[in-house]
């Protein structure tokens, strides 16, 4: 390969750092300053005073002075030639004219890189044999200068110089691949020694693009509303096993955490722009499949085209009482015009903990209960002997040592593997893709595995010419396999196993086992005990359209899902040992199935006349949902082997089940209208009626409006600012609704089962026991948004800002009610929240030679608070509702170090406990005047403390493409949040629990009294209750950054693969979940649930290929 250009390491640092300073630079001045290369080079002036000094030195004089970068080729350029300059103030032009007067280099200024070419070498260039020349020009006939010219298939390849010409070494009959940014890539033939007049399109991609709206698409450029677009390339190749975790650290004003690695049930949860409500309507999106209601995890990531999030009023409107808490659209790939393509992705990989405690061996853990007991007052519970017996390990099944936790959560392989086969075609009038996929994920806990089995078929028929058919079918059956304990679930083993300390003996070798409270997580690993869960979903959906004239088209569809879930959770007899036996076994079954079934009519009309267009949209949409499920419980099965219920005894047996349903009607449209392709407007509107309110209340119009300015089409920005693409400005509010109470809330709830006596005689009645609300409505959510979109260097660096306002009012609330009553009221609309916050992406995409490289940052910050409760109620501490602060927040005392001795304790204010040296203090800070007391209490002192709500979300995106390699790597963090962790895993000690190393490492002594040690004295005793109450000391910055997910990737060459009939292959390294940087408790995940149950997030390490045939 020849290379036309060199640079070292250091010169392209320092040329990447300068392009992202000027970038961000430029974007938060708006643009102000002038961007162009003609008028900088013009404006920029130097001072150069030199006799007799190099060439090299002149040019690194002008750097130092400028922002400019020299590129060149060392062997073309003498940079020891030693040269006169004496310029004052003059331009980079004119120094440079001096310095290289009658040489043969000559110099091109592209944006801030000036490029130094020998016109020598290149006239014996091109006068050498067996030579490919060339020249490449844009459409307008202007020369390309720095345009890439690759040999398809081969490693060679060189740049444009500044008349847009090359020279290259390759064969007479070559494919020559020509790039540049900015333009549409072409593919040429070579023609012997015939000079190459080659002409690159500008790509207009950037402005053409469109994005997945509410019932249609819209150009980007167009888009008053805010939406962010996750394209498949995004997803591709992560080992993503529910989709759910897709947009983490993507785009700005999504929300993404991950509490959980359980196969099968990672617990993600994504909010859109913060949470907006605290009731049980829940702040989920609205995820729609292909125009479907469904669930992310409905669809194999593999089959995804692309997702949208409609964030704001102006762009949600559309979806009326579902919309509050934002919408995601998901397209799936379809099969496209063209020779059918096979397409597969597979991969295996292996998990493991991100993060696990130190818990401690079982002689230092003897050792420090003995220190708890000494500072209880109480004897030791183990004696010198026996710590020494732990530490010799002679007799493991007395005197043990054994890391529960840790032998739990590395039982299991952690093995998982995903594969999918696409087959797709297209000819005139069909085209299709045909999918299907295979996930399967071994637990890190042993008898722990998920599998799922998925397809999806897409079908496009172009019947007549104006008449369209799509069908789209898909569905899974996913199975859960975990163990299963008597006092709960896996999750619950897994919690329980944090408590069980090293001096605990596991698996005993007479087969027996140690055990605390009927608990032992080998045990319950070695028994008959399981869960199973079984999922089965199926849907299908068919649109046909319509168009009679040209602009007009009607259409309608019709969409049916059907689930059904089967789920046992057996827990069988366990011996622990001769003294303690579970029992009696028994078993629990549920199932149940739903339906959905959409009816949905459109019709569209487009126009233009002269310089206005016109989109207009009007629809009508009937949604109708039915669930089913029942219950059944028995014990005292004969033995472990009989796992049906009719084995159990119908001793205590105890069944449930019941049936609900709902509907929706909606009418809805939408009205677009452009001028001269520069003012916008967008209107919105949508009357929904639904099941779940009362009959004269339970109809809403939801409307919304939204403005834009496209600056760019004004002829002071067209005619100065040439570089801008795109500069648009946008405006818009609107009204959204959450419809998503229970289903009868308006009606008196009856329970059955109530006796009652008449005479002698005790008769079965029901009573009254839940009061209506003949006024319950849905909450409203008003939106208001202002962005800015700013495209500039024909599409390398792209900009949205955004500023939002959301409130949402009528809140569900339960209220208090007098016991006299005797009923439980429903809940009423008597609470608001507002969120506001700013966000922004940016994405930045360049090409230096070979090198292709990818930036997209985002960022986003929530500003999130309870603006009224009921009755001018000021705050719910059960429910950490505080009018003035974010919700969830945390409520307790504000603590001021540790005691350090008795006259410590004297002279502070009196506690709420009976404090000790070691222990907590407690700040007074009011009391029934206003002032401190003397005394802390909790009517007084107690103050918010911090919210676990997240305040900021932040994402990086780095990718690059380097010939035949690929890189990229996700970064995703939270912050601005408080956490604390369940009492087994924050407390020492905790109900007979465990000890980890930082507590001991970090503990308050008698010999190091620290008032600001990590940890208080220890203490076994429920006296110590007291210092572990809700207070700041507790408390952690739960804010982190993560490395999501970072991919190596090697494509295999095409003259390689083509030779086994393959198009494309590439083999690649995936990492999810690398490393977290936190300040969070040691050895806990920050994202981990809070909860005493819970399971190890994971990362995943994994070695995949990509095949096209």
């Amino acid at each position: 390969m020849k290379n036309i250009l060199y640079q070292e390491s250091i010169v392209e640092i320092k040329h990447l750092f300068r392009m992202m300073r000027n970038t961000l630079l430029a974007l938060f001045v708006f643009a102000g300053t002038a961007f162009a290369t003609e008028s900088y080079s013009q404006t920029m002036k130097v001072t150069v005073v030199a006799d007799n000094v190099s060439t090299g030195k002149v040019i690194s004089e002008i750097e130092k002075q400028t922002d400019y970068l020299f590129v060149y080729n060392v062997n073309e350029v003498n940079l020891k030639r030693n040269v006169k300059v004496n310029a004052q103030n003059k331009s980079v032009a004119e120094v440079l004219n001096k310095v290289f007067e009658g040489t043969d280099i000559y110099y091109a200024m592209e944006g801030k890189n000036i490029m130094l070419m020998s016109k020598a070498k290149d006239g014996e260039a091109a006068q050498q044999a067996n030579k490919i020349t060339g020249i490449v020009k844009d459409a307008t006939g202007e020369p390309i200068i720095g345009a890439n010219v690759m040999v398809k298939g081969q490693s060679i390849g060189t740049i444009t110089d500044i008349d847009g010409r090359f020279v290259l070494d390759a064969p007479k009959d070559a494919v020559l691949q020509i790039t540049y940014i900015g333009y549409v890539s072409l593919e040429v033939k070579a023609s012997g020694n015939k000079e190459l007049n080659v002409v690159l399109k500008e790509d207009t991609e950037t402005l053409d693009e469109v994005v997945v709206v509410g019932y249609g698409v819209q150009k980007k450029v167009n888009l008053t509303g805010s939406v962010s677009s996750v394209t498949s390339e995004s997803l591709d190749s992560r080992p993503i096993t529910q989709t759910s975790q897709a947009l983490a650290g993507l785009s700005s004003g999504i929300m993404v955490t991950q509490s959980s690695g359980r196969p099968g049930g990672d617990q993600a949860s994504l909010k859109v722009r913060g949470v907006g409500t605290f009731s049980s309507a829940g702040s989920d999106p609205l995820v729609l499949i292909d125009g479907l209601s469904g669930s992310m995890n409905d669809v194999d990531p593999n089959n995804i085209e692309s997702i949208s999030v409609l964030k704001d009023a102006a762009s949600a409107a559309i979806y009326g009482t579902r919309a509050a808490n934002g919408v995601i659209l998901i397209e799936t790939k379809r099969g496209k015009k063209g020779k059918t393509q096979v397409s597969y992705n597979g991969y295996i990989g292996w998990q493991s903990a991100t993060q696990l405690p130190d818990f401690l061996d079982s002689w230092d853990y003897a050792a420090m209960r003995n220190e708890a007991d000494e500072n209880d007052g109480l004897s030791a519970t183990y004696s010198p002997e026996e710590i020494q017996k732990f530490r010799n390990g002679t007799d493991p099944d007395n005197y043990p040592n054994v890391n529960h936790l840790k032998d739990l959560v590395t039982s299991g392989s952690g093995f998982q593997t995903g594969h999918n086969v696409t087959l797709s075609s297209g000819g005139e009038k069909l085209a299709y893709l045909f999918s299907i996929g295979y996930l399967h994920q071994d637990g890190i806990v042993a008898e722990n595995s998920y599998s799922k089995y998925n397809f999806q078929l897409n079908i496009d028929n172009q019947i007549l010419s104006n008449l369209h058919l799509k069908a789209n079918l898909s569905g899974y059956s996913s199975t859960i396999d975990e163990p299963y304990t008597g006092d709960g679930d896996m999750s619950r083993m897994i919690g329980l196993a944090v408590r069980e300390y090293a001096a605990i003996p596991g698996r005993k070798s007479d087969g027996t086992y140690g055990y605390q409270d009927l608990f032992c997580p080998e045990g319950w690993l070695d028994s008959d005990s399981f869960r199973k869960d079984s999922n089965k979903n199926f849907t299908g959906g068919m649109e046909l359209t319509w168009e009679p004239l040209k602009g007009l088209s009607f259409s309608g569809k019709v969409g049916y899902n059907y689930s059904n879930y089967y789920n046992k959770r057996y827990a069988s007899t366990l011996v622990f040992d001769e003294n303690k036996t579970f029992s009696p076994n028994s078993l629990n079954v549920s199932n149940g199935n739903t339906t959905l079934t959409t009816l949905q009519f459109l019709s569209r009309y487009s126009k233009s006349i002269k310089e206005h267009h016109f989109d207009i949209l009007l629809g009508v949409s009937q949604e109708e949902y039915k669930q089913n499920w029942g219950d059944g419980y028995r014990k005292d099965f004969p033995n472990d082997l009989l796992h049906e219920l009719d084995a159990g005894s119908t001793n205590g047996q105890t069944a449930s089940g019941s049936g609900t349903e709902w509907g929706l009607r909606s009418f809805f449209g939408r009205i677009n209208y452009s001028l001269m392709d520069k003012y916008l407007l967008e209107l919105n509107a949508r009357y929904d009626g639904t099941s779940r309110f009362p009959t004269d209340g339970r109809w809403g119009l939801f409307p919304s409006v939204s403005l834009g300015w496209r600056i760019s089409e004004e002829n002071f920005i067209k005619e100065t600012l040439h570089w801008v693409d795109n500069m648009k400005l946008r405006v818009s509010w609107g009204k959204l609704g959450n419809q998503n109470i229970g289903n009868y809330p308006y009606q008196n709830v009856l329970s059955l089962g109530i006796n009652y006596p008449f005479g002698n005689t005790m008769s079965s009645g029901a009573a009254v026991t839940t009061l209506a609300n003949h006024d319950i409505t849905w909450e409203t959510t008003s939106v208001f948004d202002l962005g800015f979109d700013f495209t500039i260097l024909g599409g390398k660096l792209d900009f949205v800002f955004d500023y939002f306002d959301k409130r949402t009012s009528d809140i569900l609330y339960n209220v208090s009610a007098s016991n006299i009553l005797g009923m439980t009221p429903s809940e009423v609309n008597a609470a608001s929240v507002k969120n506001t916050g700013v966000e922004f992406n940016l994405r930045y995409n360049t090409q230096i030679g070979d090198l292709k490289l990818h930036l997209a940052p985002n960022f986003s910050y929530f500003k999130n608070r309870v603006a009224s409760l009921a009755n001018g109620k000021q705050q719910d501490i059960d429910k950490g509702l505080f009018v003035g602060e974010s919700l969830d927040a945390i409520y307790g005392y504000v603590a001021d170090g540790l005691f350090v001795n008795q006259e410590d304790i004297d002279k502070y204010p009196k506690q709420p406990y009976n404090a000790e040296p070691g222990f907590v203090r407690y700040k007074d800070i009011s009391g029934p005047n206003g002032v401190p007391d003397g005394q802390v209490d909790a009517t007084y002192d107690r103050k918010v403390l911090g919210s676990t709500i997240p305040k900021f979300s932040y994402g990086l995106t780095v990718s690059a493409e380097y010939k035949n390699f690929d890189f990229s790597l996700l970064l995703q963090g939270l912050g601005g949040f408080k956490k604390k962790m369940g009492n087994y895993q924050a407390y020492a000690f905790y109900n007979n629990g465990n000890i980890q190393r930082w507590q001991m490492e970090n503990r308050w002594t008698e010999e190091n009294p620290d008032r600001n040690a990590e940890y208080i004295k220890l203490t076994a005793l429920n006296e110590g209750a007291g210092t572990i109450m809700t207070s700041s000391y507790w408390l952690r910055n739960g804010t982190f950054l993560r490395a999501k997910n970072l991919q190596i990737g090697y494509t295999l060459p095409t003259h390689l693969t083509k030779k086994v009939n393959i198009e494309k292959a590439r083999v690649y390294f995936s990492g999810q979940n690398l490393f977290c940087i936190s300040d969070f408790y040691k050895g806990w995940d920050p994202e981990l649930s809070q909860d005493q149950s819970f399971y190890p997030i994971t990362a995943v390490y994994s070695l995949g290929i990509n095949l096209k045939f």
